[in-house]
């Protein structure tokens, strides 16, 4: 039993959720299957294995709130570690790790980098050197804080000289910048919008949108969403065909319990419909979504595969020239923490392109900010870092976006699910990350070919809290002007 254990002042003003988003990783970054315990003022997480890790937990910063940061690697020892003097020294190293990259491909460091990430580094080492602990964790505070400040700085310019480096080397981009429909939405006076801030557009006809019932099938709102396209010059991303996460499938489905050969032959039959209804109309086609993660169905490993490469082959046959994607949930695998024999979603992948079915790509479906069943809070640095890792199996990029673009507005239901407003956040709480920097970032990457914004309004039933492009009041948010920009000045 290779158990960490740490020492954690203050214990009990923490929100509790904070200690089962923790999780133990190893050098893949994926997540073991870890048992938990808090007994006073130390918390104590392990496995069955005694290896090293990197211990990975939710925790309050000063410029961006609540992050899901990581501890370098750890040896498992009888004493307890300084959580918060061991989330300093990975925050920090990441960051200088990360800036010594950039350098070494000639990314030039802004002025304002310098003192912040030299004050980062000597708040670490003066946590270090004292054995005051209250100290100790002041000055680990002071530094994770610099640290992550520091990293938003770094990756602002990397955003910057990339897209002036890639204009300068390709002119326009062919990378395709969308936002995705909601089933009930009425564009109304948002459509003019969409146009001068778009290329593509999302167009959702999935299995639960078109068959609310078993055998009662309408396509109405989805043949109108892909005409206003149509008319107005904007590409189509067609699907999910299926939504595999929870309330995506259809409720007789789950309620019934169908068995996986049913749902196998119901999910294939409603691809080759829907393919073969909007063949060529639609620019790209997304297989599914969430059928990495656990879901209400309950599949094994096997089953999860055969779904997929029955999905794809479906897809494949019905239309043969457009591109095929599979959209990746909760890519970092933060529930394989919690799942004992659940599926890593990279190795999931490269199961998939191994097999040579024709996959033109694969979308990474983030839904920063939300506990459980969506992607925990991360930093600039650390979203970089996945989209490196995941271009490093050779395919293009499709990453599914959704992110707090304000703070004004958090409802009762939508707090369950939010991570920003957990305690020991900071009331009020801080921005946080910049959902257009972000946007930015993720354009000026060369690996990403799409990027789609996945909801349209904060007002969008089920949708996660202050995450649209229109406020709760219907006015447009600075996301949109940011898009506008990006499509004009670097997008065909």
């Amino acid at each position: 039993m290779g158990d960490l254990r740490f020492r954690v002042a203050n214990a009990d003003a923490i929100d509790p959720r904070v200690w089962k988003t923790a999780y133990i990783s190893g050098m893949e970054g994926i997540p073991w299957y870890c048992h938990r315990h808090l007994e006073g003022d130390q918390f104590s997480i392990g496995r069955d294995i005694e290896e090293s890790g990197k211990l990975n937990i939710v925790w309050p910063t000063k410029g961006l709130g609540n992050l899901c940061l990581s501890t370098t690697s750890l040896r498992v020892v009888e004493s307890a570690y300084s959580l918060l003097i061991e989330l300093a020294r990975g925050t920090v190293y990441r960051m200088k790790n990360q800036c010594a990259e950039w350098q070494r491909i000639g990314l030039r460091l802004p002025t304002d980098f310098f003192p912040i990430a030299e004050k980062a580094l000597n708040e670490f080492l003066k946590a270090v050197t004292t054995r005051d602990e209250s100290l100790q964790d002041k000055f680990a505070q002071a530094a994770i804080d610099d640290a992550v400040d520091a990293g938003v700085i770094l990756c602002d310019a990397f955003s910057s000289q990339v897209l002036e480096i890639r204009q300068q080397n390709e002119g326009r981009f062919s990378t395709l910048l969308g936002c995705r429909i909601e089933p009930d939405s009425s564009l109304g006076n948002m459509g003019g919008t969409i146009k001068s801030a778009f290329n593509l557009i999302s167009v959702s006809a999935d299995l639960n949108s078109v068959e609310t019932s078993s055998g009662r099938r309408d396509y109405t709102r989805f043949d109108q969403q892909i005409a206003w396209a149509q008319e107005n010059g904007l590409r189509v991303c067609g699907g999910p065909l299926v939504d595999f996460r929870t309330g995506g499938l259809p409720r007789w489905m789950v309620m019934l319990n169908e068995g996986f050969e049913n749902v196998l032959q119901a999910v294939c039959q409603h691809a080759q419909e829907t393919v073969e209804r909007y063949r060529g109309k639609v620019h790209l086609w997304n297989c599914g979504a969430g059928i990495n993660s656990p879901g209400e169905m309950r599949w094994s490993d096997e089953e999860v595969l055969r779904m997929s490469v029955a999905l794809i082959e479906t897809v494949r046959r019905a239309d043969e020239r457009t591109p095929v994607l599979l959209t990746i949930d909760q890519p970092w695998s933060e529930y394989l923490g919690d799942v004992r024999d659940g599926i890593s979603p990279l190795h999931f992948a490269d199961a998939l392109i191994r097999a040579d079915l024709g996959l033109s790509g694969l979308g990474l479906q983030l839904n920063l900010d939300v506990w459980p069943e969506g992607t925990l809070p991360r930093d600039p640095l650390e979203i970089s870092r996945l989209v490196d890792r995941w271009g490093l199996l050779g395919l293009p990029l499709m990453i599914v976006l959704t992110h707090p673009t304000s703070i004004s507005h958090i409802a009762t239901t939508d707090a369950v699910r939010s991570v920003s407003s957990w305690a020991p956040a900071t009331n009020p709480p801080p921005a946080g990350l910049k959902a257009d920097s972000l946007l930015r970032m993720l354009i000026a990457k060369p690996t990403v070919h799409a990027v789609i914004w996945d909801q349209l309004s904060d007002q969008s039933p089920g949708g996660f809290a202050n995450a649209g492009m229109w406020d709760y009041q219907g006015k447009a948010k600075s996301l949109l002007t940011t898009a506008a920009k990006l499509k004009q000045n670097y997008l065909h």
